[in-house]
């Protein structure tokens, strides 16, 4: 079987076809893999993050996190799907050790999470790209609760999780106002973006000039420690962060994505109806996934990376 896994601490992610097929157990899924995509968190398994955290590695570590493809078989007590369903999620980073990834030919699934039924009018490529980033954009607009007239600063937007987050934002009705560079203005604006301001200027002066009164809302998806953006804050903003940024306190809330069924299906009812779209700048190969992983980390994306499996 082919894999894109990490074989010992020193080396680097690589392709490899002689992985054993692996085989369900009474309450899995088997799921040939067509698509997948890049998350920050494969980086971080790649470079023994994880492993700092006190995570055990169970090499061979197969990277990946999304997933949209096929069932193949189930197991004798699996009643929720049979082969030839068209599924889709993403599996979590260890269970409890690193060790289970997506980004290989066939991956086994627990029957009741990480694992929902793929809407029939969202292709693939789609579906495959989207559960990570999806839910936890989802999760951090659930958590400012926005409302009509809300004005909410998307710090971070251009990425997989910003992309996604900023659609959402403006679908609730807010006013969207991000720091970006010039090139990535056109991009934002079609996503609902409503105000740009310099990233590379002095963001909370200019956010100021334009919204005297502050902010009503804060997704910050770049920073890892709370604080820099408290002067835009009016009182009872809201603040999320899926890097720890927001804090402890009222109305703060440091977000984690769950694969739970629910979530996926929330996910894949908002691409259905074209409130969510998943924007993709390049669709890499299985055996280039690794060149996927280092553009991730070293250049300016806008939106998500993706994997085509087969």
């Amino acid at each position: 079987m082919k894999a894109v896994t990490l074989d010992s601490p020193d080396a680097s992610p690589a392709p490899r076809e002689d992985l054993s097929a692996p085989a369900p157990g009474e309450n899995e899924v088997l799921v040939r893999v067509n698509a997948s995509s890049v998350n920050p968190v494969d980086n971080s398994i790649a470079a023994g993050m994880l492993a700092q955290m006190g995570i055990e590695y169970d090499y061979p570590v197969t990277l990946g996190r999304d997933y949209a493809g096929v069932v193949e078989q189930v197991g004798a007590n699996v009643t929720r799907y049979t082969a030839g369903d068209e599924v889709f999620g993403f599996l979590v980073h260890a269970n409890p050790a690193a060790h289970d990834g997506s980004w290989a030919e066939l991956i086994i699934v627990p029957e009741d999470t990480s694992i929902a039924r793929k809407p029939q009018d969202v292709d693939t490529a789609t579906a495959g790209a989207a559960p990570l980033a999806a839910i936890t954009a989802v999760s951090l607009v659930d958590a400012l609760d926005l409302s009509q007239g809300d004005v909410v600063l998307v710090a971070g937007a251009t990425g997989g999780v910003g992309s996604l987050a900023v659609q959402l934002a403006a679908a609730a009705g807010a006013t969207v106002v991000t720091p970006a560079l010039t090139e990535d203005e056109d991009y934002l604006r079609r996503l609902g973006v409503s105000e740009v301001v310099s990233r590379n200027g002095d963001v909370v002066a200019d956010v100021r000039a334009r919204f005297p009164d502050g902010v009503d809302g804060l997704l910050d998806l770049i920073n890892y420690e709370p604080g820099a953006f408290n002067a835009l804050l009016n009182d009872g903003a809201r603040i999320a962060s899926p890097t720890g940024a927001a804090g402890e306190g009222p109305g703060r809330t440091n977000v984690m994505a769950e694969p739970t069924t629910e979530n996926l299906e929330r996910v894949g009812q908002l691409l259905e109806s074209g409130v969510l779209k998943v924007p993709v700048q390049e669709t890499y190969e299985l055996d280039r996934a690794p060149e996927a992983l280092q553009a991730l980390g070293a250049t300016h994306t806008q939106g998500k990376l993706a994997v085509r499996i087969s």
